[in-house]
């Protein structure tokens, strides 16, 4: 059975406009398929949080197109890049981005909220998202009653309720010691396995990316090798 991908990259550029125009990305021809977990690692100014922004599309190519389930974003209008945003796509950052004044399990809730989910609903889909992934013990927990490593499996599993099929993190383990990292490391396979959702991170560190099932390396504007 062929694999099916989520995400097309057909010669992607990027060029930020200023007095010296800026080339970010110089051509990525690239597919990601449905419940693959992948890494991208580069050193700095290699392009990778540009196209994870692209993937994401929080921002346009200057050429080229990207296909998310099929559909050419690059040809939409910024509504519906919005809407099937929201339908697709999650996103973990580096800094986690919890509300301090709220429990673990009413920071999963917000986006829930936003989307108008009653209470009772949003309530029962946060707990199971946090069982499991193994995470029930924090649900009363406010973040500053959380480890930086706690705060970030809490930050995946919020990411996580709006069931997105692709999930994207941006140096998710950048702030935290080597402990921590494998456990929000661990933390996102076990949303792969038990969401089917395809994981993107984003990482200068090699033992980070060694979690990708294929590891795409970066250099200078264009994937340099992919193993």
């Amino acid at each position: 059975m062929p694999l099916t991908p989520v995400v097309e990259l057909h010669n992607v550029k990027k060029v930020y406009y200023g007095k010296v125009p800026v080339v970010a990305l110089k051509g990525v021809t690239l597919n990601i398929y449905e419940r693959e977990i992948v890494s991208i690692q580069g050193p700095s100014g290699s392009g990778k949080t540009t196209l994870l922004t692209i993937i994401g599309t929080l921002s346009k190519p200057t050429e080229g197109e990207i296909l998310i389930y099929g559909k050419d974003v690059t040809k939409l209008p910024d509504k519906k890049i919005a809407k099937l945003r929201n339908k697709y796509i999650g996103f973990v950052f580096q800094s986690y981005n919890l509300v301090d004044r709220l429990s673990a399990l009413e920071n999963i809730e917000l986006p829930l909220i936003a989307r108008g989910v009653p209470r009772s609903e949003r309530r029962k889909i946060a707990l199971d998202i946090l069982d499991r992934l193994g995470l029930k013990d924090l649900a009363k927990k406010k973040p500053s009653e959380m480890s930086g490593g706690q705060q970030q499996r809490i930050a995946i599993a919020r990411a996580l309720a709006q069931n997105p099929k692709i999930l994207l993190a941006d140096e998710p383990t950048a702030n935290l010691d080597t402990a921590s990292s494998k456990v929000v490391m661990d933390t996102f396979l076990r949303a792969n396995k038990e969401f089917g959702t395809t994981v993107i991170i984003v990482t200068h560190e090699p033992d980070i990316a060694a979690y990708g099932q294929r590891k795409i390396h970066m250099r200078d504007g264009q994937i340099e090798k992919i193993d």
